[in-house]
């Protein structure tokens, strides 16, 4: 979810391990796109290249923990 909160309503109840993208932590993925594609810019040719791409989304936190990194858990009001 991409909400500038992640603190539910008191109504609400968030499902099991949900995750929100917040304004803070879409501003630090944002920042790693930009990143990874002028690290890859610099670099005639590594746009072609799996492997220098593949290390390029790794050291930018890219890959299958995308949202472990760049979201927070979810968590209602006390």
């Amino acid at each position: 979810m991409l909400h500038p909160s992640r603190t539910c309503d008191a109504q609400g109840t968030p499902p099991l391990g949900m995750r929100v993208v917040t304004p803070a932590k879409f501003e630090l993925l944002r920042e790693a796109v930009t990143k990874f594609a002028h690290a890859l810019a610099a670099n005639p040719g590594s746009w072609a290249d799996e492997q220098a791409v593949s290390v390029q989304l790794t050291q930018h936190k890219l890959t299958g923990n995308l949202f472990n990194t760049y979201s927070e858990a979810a968590r209602t009001t006390a």
